[in-house]
């Protein structure tokens, strides 16, 4: 004999979780399954914290700020490569 014992898998979900088998649930209409869907949108939504107008405007203005800044700062630095390859490298005519 093996010192390994073996295990007696349950068969039926019933034995393993200790509940009883699922009935087979009856076909909902889509009209209700869209119903449903749409009260659970509604729950959800009344979950969101909207910021407020002040809240918006200010991060609309630090944006606007750091798009302004990055774009000054890229043309910035395509000018001076450009400068600085013009330089060194011959003009063809």
């Amino acid at each position: 004999m093996s010192p390994m014992a073996t295990v007696n898998k349950p068969t039926k979900e019933s034995e393993t979780t200790g509940k009883k088998p699922r009935k087979p649930e009856t076909p909902v209409s889509p009209v209700e399954q869209l119903k449903e869907y749409l009260l659970g949108v509604r729950s959800e939504w009344s979950k969101i914290s909207w910021p407020t107008w002040p809240q918006i405007w200010g991060q609309t203005i630090v944006v606007l700020l750091m798009v302004a800044i990055l774009t000054s700062g890229l043309f910035l630095l395509d000018y001076s490569l450009h400068f600085i390859i013009t330089s060194i490298t011959p003009h063809r005519s």
